[in-house]
């Protein structure tokens, strides 16, 4: 794992799509910029605190099963890395996932080294093998305190894809492309087949339009 400068992510994440939803003092929101072929898919942890007034449709999973699907998708993907930028910044990120990380030696390497980049939303550059962590941290980040600031964006490099982690349970995930909305649309349907998991049918890429 690496910090690579927010400028330069940007200038890699910008050409698949990547843009400002909304940006505040403490808050910064990504998604995909809206094409013909744009798709945006919701799920939701079950426990949600606000799950009542979630929509209908929204497919609900175990806050565990979360982690597993996103997961999923980067695997899928075959990507060559992944970028992490946090909603708030680092040093609200690394508070929030202080103790469920603190068994990672790699993770905590990054933390303590992480003087310069606490106050920013530098990206944290993912390499494949690297995966798994960033499984865990979304683990984590489910598990934080329901505060935004310690939510996370998920981009990839190559794929118009993004990710996002908010700590109440929601995973919001963003397409560009119809392929990669048919990938997330399967993985989803899997994961809502699991015996174990109680969920709403899962919509089509083309019902679930991006609108964000």
């Amino acid at each position: 794992m690496e910090f690579v400068q927010f400028d330069e992510a940007w200038r890699v994440l910008r050409p698949i799509g990547v843009e400002e939803a909304s940006r505040t003092a403490s808050e910064l929101r990504l998604s995909l910029a809206e094409s013909p072929n744009s798709s945006c898919f919701d799920i939701a942890a079950a426990d949600h605190p606000m799950v009542a007034r979630l929509p209908s449709d929204m497919p609900r999973f175990a806050r565990g099963t979360l982690p597993t699907i996103v997961e999923a998708i980067v695997h899928k993907l075959h990507l060559t890395a992944a970028y992490v930028i946090p909603v708030g910044h680092w040093r609200q990120l690394f508070d929030g996932v202080a103790q469920g990380m603190a068994s990672i030696e790699q993770w905590r390497a990054t933390d303590s080294e992480a003087t310069v980049e606490l106050n920013t939303r530098d990206a944290l550059q993912f390499q494949p093998g690297e995966f798994h962590i960033l499984r865990e941290l979304v683990r984590c980040v489910l598990a934080a305190e329901h505060s935004a600031v310690h939510g996370i964006a998920v981009a990839t490099a190559g794929s118009p894809i993004l990710i996002e982690v908010m700590p109440a349970g929601e995973v919001t995930i963003y397409t560009g492309r119809a392929d990669l909305a048919a990938l997330v649309r399967d993985l989803v349907a899997h994961a809502s087949a699991s015996p174990t998991v109680a969920a709403p049918a899962v919509p089509a890429a083309s019902e679930r339009a991006k609108s964000k």
